[in-house]
């Protein structure tokens, strides 16, 4: 991924710097996992995100738009781009909730479950790619402390 480093600041322990470490950092490692994921061989219209939608709706089964947006954490809005996009690939399909008629369901299609295996494996590559020069111990510890800063314990 490259080796920049963050300039430090006086204090490098401040919340701010902390902070901006961790955004900028975060940006980095998305820019690298989606150029890996389209050099492994993945659609280009399988992004990050849009892989996401899919490996949890697969999780689910069937799952109401509504609650695939808050488990993703994006508006509904957003979640329709992506059901859109995937529907339009023929990964997606859309469906009336029986208990619900204002909500709307999606779920895989047949041609989306290859797919899925496919996108695991180039993941887990490209994941090792970027966390390669990275140890376990010291991916464990990164685990904990995001674990920490998300979760508070």
């Amino acid at each position: 991924m490259g080796n920049s480093e963050f300039p430090f600041p006086a204090n490098p322990a401040s919340a701010a710097f902390v902070l901006q470490t961790l955004i900028k950092t975060t940006h980095q490692v998305h820019r690298e996992f989606e150029r890996l994921l389209s050099t492994l061989g993945l659609p280009s219209y399988l992004t990050g995100p849009r892989l996401r939608v899919l490996l949890d709706v697969s999780q689910y089964g069937s799952i109401r738009m509504s609650d695939l947006a808050k488990n993703l954490g994006v508006e509904a809005r957003v979640v329709t781009q992506y059901v859109d996009t995937l529907e339009g690939q023929n990964l997606l399909v859309r469906t009336a909730d029986p208990t619900d008629r204002r909500a709307t369901l999606v779920k895989l299609t047949d041609e989306a479950l290859p797919i899925i295996e496919q996108a695991r494996i180039v993941m887990e590559q490209a994941a090792e790619k970027i966390f390669e020069g990275i140890p376990i111990d010291s991916r464990k510890q990164l685990i904990q402390q995001l674990n920490q800063l998300t979760h508070g314990s």
